[in-house]
């Protein structure tokens, strides 16, 4: 699947980016020089994560190739998790390959970062995104599988449990969500965070607790600090 925003199915070809897309990507270029990016790169592979961006802001920019820079955003990430603006790009680049339900979960982590970073430009661009309605992802990832990636629907389902989470306030349903992204994927980092914080939300705080255990472990190994301080601070709660 590449849900587009009019509930298709068929994949959405890449459009050309709007000239205030490209020139807020390259406002954010310069920013990598001594701004909020520059903080989230570690010395020992910071060389890498700026040969991935650039490939990433050259592919979505300069050649339109959105599917291409998917795969180098997602690369500076796997480098650091914490990349305010790979995860930026990222969201924007899956938005113009015609995979918004894929796009929205870093959305709604993108909101949060921009708060903390007084990113006034940029939080502008993720609210107005946010507010644009979207298709039932969940639903079309379900009856549709064939016509999705296994990437794809895992995540329509994050996507529908953030929702529900966060906008509709239904913890209930958002854990089945987040279960079926485990289910397909147990080692989903964020599925595993996101189901303890829905299980926490049920009143379900027994059941919640070994998965914060699991999110303290794989915080630790990804170094996302913010997530680590959270887990370990429920853990040292009464369950």
């Amino acid at each position: 699947m590449a849900l587009s925003d009019t509930d298709t199915l068929a994949p959405a070809p890449a459009r050309p980016l709007r000239w205030a897309e490209l020139a807020l990507g390259l406002l954010l270029v310069a920013a990598v020089g001594g701004g909020y990016w520059s903080k989230s790169l570690p010395a020992r592979n910071a060389s890498a994560q700026e040969a991935a961006m650039q490939a990433g802001l050259d592919a979505l920019y300069a050649r339109s190739d959105a599917a291409g820079a998917v795969r180098d955003f997602r690369r500076v990430l796997e480098l650091n998790p914490r990349h305010y603006g790979a995860r930026f790009q990222l969201a924007k680049a899956l938005d113009a390959a015609g995979r918004p339900a894929e796009a929205r979960p870093l959305w709604l982590t993108m909101r949060p970062m921009a708060e903390e970073a007084r990113d006034e430009e940029t939080l502008a661009v993720v609210r107005a995104r946010l507010a644009r309605p979207e298709p039932a992802a969940a639903a079309q990832a379900e009856a549709a599988p064939s016509a999705m990636t296994e990437e794809q629907i895992q995540g329509a389902l994050m996507a529908a449990g953030l929702d529900a989470l966060y906008k509709k306030n239904d913890a209930g349903s958002a854990a089945a969500e987040f279960r079926k992204v485990l289910a397909r994927n147990a080692s989903h980092y964020g599925a595993t965070y996101q189901l303890a914080t829905a299980l926490d939300r049920a009143n379900k705080r027994a059941e919640a607790r070994p998965l914060w255990e699991k999110v303290a472990e794989m915080a630790a190994r990804y170094k996302d600090q913010k997530a680590l301080d959270t887990a370990r601070a429920r853990l040292a709660q009464a369950s």
